[in-house]
């Protein structure tokens, strides 16, 4: 299989949330972006560094500010936690980038076109950035399993997670079409290429925040054991 380059989506407006999703504190103290960054680099560890897919240039001072964060030049981070360090390049999704780039106002599609035109020729493994339980077992999960250019959990009601998902550059290139006529969904791309899609081993993995009454549900399941996987 080709190799995988790891993605986190952070670029969203939260409006539901009423804050950042990405610096929220679900598990511990670590804020999500950092928690999920550090998954993805230890599910990918054939790539040099992680991906990050911001909004524009003023949603990175919240990142860069975190303890966990040095800034270095050429939209690179350094990311330190404990005896774990590793590169971060951020991409940008919105106003600022190029005009052909600027996929503003689309959704969390935005944050997938950004990333492929960064490398045109990548398929990525790609979360966003509310699950807070996801995992390395997860995303392990996925990419054993993947086997269609894009490949996806699903939930316990069918419908798709296409944002915990492996997409190939024939997905991208898919999604970039829909757009073009006014289909921005990515859950779209799952159902015209008959992507794959699977069910995780375990149903907390695939758990996402969006409102602060799930937040607060997902502060609770973070205190209780976790299953062994």
């Amino acid at each position: 299989m080709p190799t995988l380059k790891p993605l986190l989506l952070a670029g969203g407006y939260s409006s539901r949330m009423g804050t950042r999703k990405e610096l929220l504190r679900v598990i511990g103290e670590v804020p999500l972006f950092v928690q999920l960054l550090i998954i993805l680099h230890e599910a990918c560890p054939e790539s040099e560094m992680v991906f990050l897919s911001l909004r524009d240039h003023n949603s990175l001072k919240a990142i860069e500010n975190d303890r966990h964060i040095t800034a270095v030049p050429n939209n690179r981070l350094i990311l330190t936690n404990g005896t774990t360090t590793f590169p971060v390049h951020v991409v940008y999704d919105g106003p600022g980038v190029p005009s052909e780039h600027d996929s503003t106002g689309i959704g969390p599609g935005a944050g997938l076109l950004a990333a492929h035109h960064q490398d045109k020729t990548a398929h990525w493994l790609v979360v966003a950035c509310d699950y807070p339980f996801i995992s390395v077992a997860a995303l392990s999960q996925l990419r054993r399993e993947w086997t269609a250019p894009v490949t996806c959990f699903e939930n316990k009601d069918g419908f798709c997670e296409p944002l915990l998902s492996v997409w190939s550059p024939e997905a991208l290139r898919a999604l970039k079409e829909n757009i073009q006529i006014g289909i921005s969904g990515p859950s779209a791309v799952v159902k015209r290429l008959r992507g794959k899609t699977i069910r995780p081993h375990e149903e907390k993995w695939i758990f996402n925040v969006n409102t602060p009454a799930e937040l607060e549900l997902a502060s609770k399941m973070g205190t209780q054991p976790q299953a062994s996987s």
